[in-house]
């Protein structure tokens, strides 16, 4: 009689609801976005799209939506091209999850060639949703932002 009320024990004991994922620290999701920077500054928007997820949506401010991988690669190679981007900066300003969903916000300056070749520094705000894929890698899936203020010469 002891074996088998040990037996259900056991049993029971592996039924047991899974443990919950840890919370995402604010290191993972903010590295994210790091790492979006540093291929936007290395000039690679291909790199800077593999921070997205493949149905992922930005929101860029005056524009329509841009879904999808190849399409959201494309717009960060146009504005490569024909922004005058220098290179940029972010700062987090706060993250969260819960589960395979997580957010960042924060703000970035922007360092611009404007037309008449000084450098600029745009700054924006922005906020970002993260999902965390099969694999546990977290990626961009929503990314909006807009400018804090008019550009201003450095």
């Amino acid at each position: 009689m002891l074996a088998v009320v040990t037996a259900l024990f056991i049993l029971a004991s592996g039924c047991s609801s899974p443990a919950k994922e840890k919370p995402a620290t604010a290191e993972e999701l903010s590295q994210v976005n790091r790492d979006f920077v540093k291929a936007l500054n290395a000039k690679d928007a291909a790199a800077a799209a593999n921070c997205y997820a493949e149905d992922a949506v930005i929101l860029p401010p005056g524009q329509p939506n841009v879904t999808g991988h190849e399409a959201i690669q494309k717009y960060w190679q146009g504005f490569l091209d024909g922004a005058g981007y220098v290179d940029g900066t972010v700062s987090t300003i706060a993250t969260g999850s819960n589960g395979d969903l997580g957010y960042e916000i924060g703000t970035a300056d922007l360092h611009l060639k404007g037309p008449d070749g000084k450098i600029v520094t745009e700054k924006i705000k922005y906020t970002i949703v993260l999902k965390r894929n099969a694999e546990g890698k977290w990626l961009q899936t929503y990314d909006m932002w807009n400018p804090v203020a008019e550009p201003t010469a450095k």
